[in-house]
């Protein structure tokens, strides 16, 4: 009787406790720190993958679209997330359990104390009464713990969206840093071709200098030139190596391995004409944390507080409406940016494959055509940069719609 009063009273205090689960789990970390090195799985196909998207994610190959699977399913920090929620969940499960057992233990021994002629007096009678009253009020407590199980369990239960967000703001970082990373190698040609450019001029500047037709000042310029070339180049191999171990560490490869990071495909164009600014505003306003957190706080019931609540909602409203519209036009501008970029890219290869032929034919020199080469790798550059930085907009776009963004 005593361990089964006893459990009684802790599984009443877990009611209590359950009655503001949502709350509780909602502060979980979302961020802990992984000890779990991920890398190629060995067990089978997650849920939701087939085995050659499984085994896709787990090549040495890292494409753009993969990214928001490789952050869900090998991120140290998401699986420590995952981890850390299924097992607030289990011990929720284990509870729930636990009060159907003494349930059963109190049914058990009311049964027990009626087969056993119990009943037959008044002390008995009150213990039985006692015990059925213990039965139902177990049973009642495991049905409410189950029931916020089932719930807490549910794809789209509000106290795993912490879990969400986290994975959201993750995959939203690793598009940045790969869409830095494919800037950063689009110009490495350019600034290759600058160095062997100015290392050319430099040689030949010399040797200008040896025939006196160069001075000392030539020299000087033409080996500064040469050297902020190799200087700009180091440092770009730097940019492109730091932002490949950044999204590295994102998307969980061991550190023994090395990854292949490819080129992101062209921006999609029929996609901005989808976009819908209205119903896109409408919608980042219903998912932004900021605001969420805002309705949810707490205050007093005097009239003072709920205005001054309600202002700050409506205010905050308003700003995600101005943000979202800048958003929008940042989109459109870069989008007339990449158009005047194609156009002025078809124009330098006109000229490179004209450069080609005059190198073959001996109508322009080395240097020269250097130089015709270092404006087609600039327009070159110029026109995958302008895709990318309208890839950026867009999905900041998005993401803004998914409720990543600050006021």
């Amino acid at each position: 009787m005593h361990r089964n009063t006893k459990n009684m009273r802790q599984t009443v205090l877990l009611i209590t406790v359950l009655v503001s689960i949502t709350g509780n789990i909602m502060s979980l970390p979302a961020f802990a720190a992984g000890t779990k090195e991920p890398g190629k799985a060995e067990n089978a196909a997650p849920d939701g993958y087939d085995e050659e998207q499984w085994e896709m994610l787990q090549d040495n190959i890292l494409e753009y679209e993969e990214l928001g699977d490789r952050i869900k399913l090998f991120n140290p920090d998401m699986i420590s997330a995952n981890e850390m929620y299924c097992s607030a969940m289990d011990d929720v499960k284990d509870q729930y359990m636990a009060a159907y057992k003494d349930s059963r233990d109190y049914k058990d021994g009311a049964e027990d104390l009626k087969d056993e002629g119990g009943l037959s007096t008044k002390e008995g009678q009150t213990l039985y009464a006692t015990l059925r009253a213990y039965e139902k009020a177990m049973k009642s407590a495991g049905d409410k713990i189950s029931r916020a199980y089932k719930y807490n369990t549910r794809p789209d239960a509000s106290s795993y969206e912490p879990v969400r967000k986290g994975e959201k703001q993750l995959t939203s970082g690793a598009q940045q840093a790969m869409i830095g990373y494919n800037m950063a190698a689009a110009q490495l040609k350019t600034l290759q071709t600058m160095e062997e450019m100015y290392g050319k001029l430099y040689s030949a500047t010399v040797s200008m200098q040896n025939l006196g037709m160069a001075t000392e000042a030539d020299v000087t310029a033409a080996k500064k030139n040469l050297l902020n070339a190799e200087s700009s180049l180091e440092n770009l191999n730097n940019t492109v190596d730091s932002l490949g171990a950044t999204l590295k560490l994102l998307t969980g490869w061991p550190a023994e391995s090395i990854p292949q990071i490819q080129s992101i495909s062209p921006v999609d164009l029929s996609k901005i004409e989808e976009l819908n600014l209205q119903e896109d505003t409408a919608k980042a306003i219903c998912n932004n944390y900021t605001l969420i957190d805002e309705r949810h706080k707490k205050t007093d019931r005097s009239t003072t507080r709920v205005k001054s609540k309600f202002r700050n909602e409506e205010q905050t409203e308003q700003n995600l409406s101005i943000e979202i519209e800048q958003l929008y036009q940042e989109i459109m501008e870069k989008k007339k940016n990449y158009e005047a970029a194609l156009t002025a890219y078809d124009q330098a290869v006109v000229i490179k494959n004209a450069a080609e032929i005059q190198l073959q034919n001996g109508s322009i020199s080395q240097i020269e055509y250097l130089g015709q080469m270092l404006s087609y790798y600039q327009a070159e550059g110029e026109k995958t940069n302008a895709d990318l930085s309208l890839r950026q907009a867009m999905e900041l776009y998005y993401w803004a719609t998914e409720g990543l963004l600050d006021i």
